[in-house]
């Protein structure tokens, strides 16, 4: 199950651990989790679905609609690969022992009581419903479930990826599966906004005045906000519809090689905090911050 996100994680992980002050602690957890990823995808290769007919998927990028693929998932597979990561969190931080236990109970009992394949969906109502009914905190749920997808569907989706027009696309959400995007990165080449989907790894260039989730261009309602000496990481805000995305500013930093947005995402979460406590919620539908964090609004330190 090797994709283009493996290749360079690792000296991401370690670039992170340099720009991002206090994720050095964290890092040994995530390191954990990919390798884990890493070892699943050897044990458990998959052949990319083909590819889409080029010229009919242009055709439907032309007409601002997403080709919405969302590809089953072998149930047995997907349930592994969480107990496989659940097991590699608790030897990297032995306090989520009983957690990871009660995950890997239920995750038995859904193999058990669902299909042979399942949709994202399914997996997504597992999730919340382990949020409901353990100790599974929002945050490390949303870390442990999104990564399991994405490593599926980057590997079925590659195919098409690789003849994916994606310079026809202008629209906010993902042309190929039409997920909502969590972060993006400025190019260091030429500034402008790449967005990268979480989930299949897709990338296309999207107008830096313009909200990726309601589409308003009124410029005094768009706005963005960082932290000092955290100025890597922006919050980029929309006051029509109240939502917020991340963009990494890969300007600041030497990013020759390409970086991987996901491990930047774990390295800047105390951003996402700052958006919630300011009264934004995340336009990609995935909740990073825990119910209990989410407090009185604050002011912060940096505003623009």
């Amino acid at each position: 199950m090797k994709n283009r996100q493996d290749i360079k994680w690792r000296e991401d992980l370690e670039r992170c651990t340099r720009l991002y002050e206090g994720f050095a602690e964290a890092a040994p957890f995530v390191k954990a989790v990919y390798e884990c990823v890493d070892g699943f995808g050897e044990d458990h290769p998959i052949t990319p679905q083909p590819a889409v007919d080029p010229k009919e998927a242009a055709d439907r990028l032309r007409t601002g609609m997403s080709l919405e693929v969302n590809p089953a998932l072998d149930t047995k597979d997907v349930a592994e690969l969480l107990i496989r990561i659940s097991e590699a969190s608790v030897e990297a931080n032995p306090e989520l022992e009983a957690t990871m236990k009660v995950l890997k109970e239920n995750l038995e009992q859904f193999v058990l009581n669902s299909p042979a394949e399942v949709s994202k969906e399914d997996i997504w109502r597992l999730c919340d419903l382990l949020i409901k009914e353990t100790e599974l905190e929002q945050d490390l749920a949303t870390f442990l479930f999104s990564i399991t997808l994405s490593s599926f569907f980057r590997q079925h989706t590659q195919s098409t990826v690789e003849v994916l027009r994606t310079d026809l696309w202008q629209e906010g959400n993902c042309p190929l599966c039409g997920e909502m995007p969590h972060y993006d990165m400025l190019r260091p080449e030429d500034g402008a906004k790449e967005m990268e989907c979480w989930l299949c790894g897709t990338k296309w260039v999207h107008s830096r005045i313009k909200c990726p989730f309601c589409g308003n261009e009124e410029q005094e309602s768009l706005g963005y906000f960082t932290v000092e000496n955290r100025e890597i990481c922006r919050i980029n805000f929309c006051q029509q519809c109240r939502q917020y995305s991340k963009i990494i500013n890969a300007r600041k930093f030497n990013a020759s090689g390409g970086i991987i947005l996901s491990i930047h995402n774990l390295a800047s979460l105390s951003h996402d905090l700052l958006a919630r406590q300011e009264g934004f919620t995340p336009g990609s539908g995935l909740e990073w911050v825990n119910s209990g964090e989410v407090t009185d609004r604050r002011e912060v330190v940096e505003k623009w």
